[in-house]
């Protein structure tokens, strides 16, 4: 009975990380595409600056963690707003 609970599992595990694959590659493909910047980018045209400015036109899926971890409150005032700033400081507290 615990084999093919076992094989199951590995079933499942499989199946999700082939659509996790599907919808990383397809969202990284679509948030290049210059039409589809008002969707993936809305707060950087609001502002007037250039969606792509400071990474190139194929991202990273992963990028975000590194610039997650290496923006300074004021910079997500900036880009963001005070929400998302107070959202922050509020998952680090309940995190730490």
């Amino acid at each position: 009975m615990t084999q093919m609970d076992f094989s199951s599992f590995l079933t499942s595990l499989g199946t999700s990380f082939l659509i996790f694959v599907v919808l990383m590659l397809l969202f990284s493909w679509l948030s290049s595409k210059p039409g589809n910047a008002v969707i993936y980018y809305p707060n950087r045209i609001l502002k007037g600056l250039d969606p792509f400015e400071g990474g190139s036109r194929t991202r990273n899926p992963f990028s975000w963690i590194r610039e997650a971890m290496s923006s300074t409150e004021q910079d997500v005032i900036s880009i963001s707003g005070y929400d998302t700033a107070v959202y922050f400081v509020f998952l680090s507290t309940a995190i730490v």
